[in-house]
């Protein structure tokens, strides 16, 4: 005996099983897109989130650190020049953290604040120069910019106080 299907009933796939393969295929096409488009977007931002934690860190280990002379540690410094932002060769980088540089990160820094940064007990930046004068910085605010190789770019800001943020 043949079996015949009734004129209502068809078959094919139902509406929770088209559902379900359209979210599977939208969570792969999200997977393979930020695997195609990589980090470059968002470079300059990881770099300033990355130079407001170490510029913290070290403005930290300089508040804390006095040497018997009552002097600065000057490895606790923070060196910004358009290749490299972070503390100098002679820091420890156990506790002062990696330098953001152009070689190993592809980013450039530009800003008004180049050179290098030293703060005083109360976290204030300062620099000093050969004869041990020290010059107040950021009276009103600097600003340090980040510019990734796509040209995106992402700023920190420090104030007279010595608070350390990302500007808007």
């Amino acid at each position: 005996m043949a079996r015949h299907l009734s004129a209502g009933r068809q078959r094919g796939f139902t509406l929770i099983e088209l559902i379900l393969v359209i979210i599977l295929l939208g969570i792969l096409s999200v997977t393979a897109a930020s695997r195609l488009i990589g980090r470059s977007s968002f470079d300059a931002y990881l770099a300033r989130d990355q130079a407001i934690s170490l510029a913290r860190q070290i403005q930290l280990r300089a508040m804390s650190n006095i040497n018997d002379q009552g002097d600065l540690n000057p490895c606790l410094s923070l060196q910004v020049a358009p290749d490299h932002f972070g503390p100098p060769a002679c820091a420890d980088t156990t506790f002062s953290g990696r330098a953001i540089t152009a070689s190993d990160d592809d980013i450039t820094v530009t800003g008004d604040l180049l050179g290098e940064v030293r703060f005083d007990l109360l976290g204030r930046p300062y620099q000093q120069d050969g004869s041990g004068s020290k010059t107040p910085l950021c009276t009103t605010e600097c600003q340090i910019t980040f510019v990734s190789r796509n040209a995106q770019s992402a700023s920190i800001c420090i104030n007279r106080e010595g608070y350390i943020h990302a500007c808007p």
